[in-house]
């Protein structure tokens, strides 16, 4: 087997199970270098709104929480959307190297196992963004990772990317998203709106509003990184 990321062979024993049952051999993974190259978040010492680093809610997240007072902020990210994230995203998301959506599919499968009976929601993108690139890069890592998601959401928008805009342009972002589905299919639901990155969550609450107005019983989120 070869690394997912960098391609160079893997070499380690076996698992008994493994050998066992060869069809339960991960289908990709990381060697140990890449493995070690990104850093994982902990949900110690991090704003328990957003998994930034924070004694508490983080100076974001209580500014969000005074935008929507009856939201419950609860998001969960896998990792620090530090340089060696980056440079992965770009190969993966901008370069269009669709193998890469393996790469933490052994991680994204593990976290998701904390939320049971939840309908997996994936951000959409505009019809524009997804010819250029061909592929949702959400809805890659997901499939992946063997998890069932739902599309409830359609982007009815075409915007620059937001790796191409400032923090405020962010921020100031329409909204841009509808329902994709019946308000039936969302009413008393449990929702896991997902993406690939957190940054200032103006995506994520954009789409958050949308999924409200179904009166979901619950909604959390959930990112490759923040």
């Amino acid at each position: 087997m070869h690394c997912n990321y960098c391609q160079k062979p893997i070499v380690r024993n076996l698992k008994v199970k493994e050998i066992l049952f060869p069809w339960t051999l991960p289908i990709s993974e990381l060697c140990d270098d890449c493995r070690k190259s990104f850093v994982p978040l902990k949900k110690a010492g991090s704003c328990p709104g957003c998994m930034r680093q924070a004694a508490s809610f983080c100076l974001d997240c209580q500014a969000w929480q005074r935008q929507y007072p009856d939201y419950e902020f609860a998001h969960e990210a896998l990792f620090a959307y530090e340089d060696s994230f980056a440079q992965w995203l770009a190969m993966y998301k901008f370069t269009g190297d669709y193998r890469l959506r393996w790469t933490f599919a052994q991680e994204v499968r593990q976290a998701l196992k904390k939320y049971p009976g939840f309908i997996l929601c994936p951000i959409p993108l505009a019809k524009e963004r997804w010819q250029e690139r061909g592929f949702n890069q959400t809805t890659g890592f997901l499939q992946a990772a063997g998890s069932s998601y739902q599309e409830l959401l359609h982007r009815t928008k075409q915007d620059l990317p937001q790796s191409k805009k400032t923090r405020e342009e962010r921020l100031r972002l329409a909204q841009p998203y509808r329902l994709a589905v019946s308000p039936e299919k969302i009413y008393g639901k449990k929702i896991l709106l997902v993406d690939d990155v957190y940054t200032t969550g103006r995506t994520l609450f954009h789409a958050a509003r949308i999924l409200l107005t179904a009166h979901p019983a619950q909604i959390r989120t959930f990112s490759l990184a923040r």
